[in-house]
């Protein structure tokens, strides 16, 4: 029965991504699913833009964690998603349900 449990509980994030102008954004959500790892993406909220165009993205993201270090796994993850041509960058809002800082600030790859 061990073999077919995963080794890890999926672990969600909230996270709110900053994607340049031209970024389309169920393509970039296409591309984040089918990254290693990662189980299921949602949409948290529609794109806010900036004037210059770009955008800011809230995302829920379900995945499996290689780490069991909380910023290890976080940054994994976000370092994934930020190789995705269009994304600026990736600010982690929340990790199963609570908020998370790092020396008062938030977590931005």
């Amino acid at each position: 029965m061990q073999d077919y449990k995963l080794k890890r509980k999926l672990a969600a994030a909230i996270v709110n991504l900053k994607i340049e102008n031209e970024t389309h954004v169920p393509d970039l959500m296409t591309k984040i699913r089918i990254l290693p790892g990662i189980a299921v993406v949602g949409q948290k909220d529609k794109v806010a833009r900036f004037s210059d165009g770009d955008g800011s993205l809230l995302l829920s993201i379900k995945y499996l964690p290689e780490s069991d270090e909380i910023y290890k796994s976080l940054e994994d993850m976000s370092r994934l998603v930020k190789k995705i041509a269009g994304v600026k960058t990736v600010a982690v809002v929340s990790f199963n349900k609570r908020n998370i800082l790092m020396n008062g600030k938030k977590l931005i790859f």
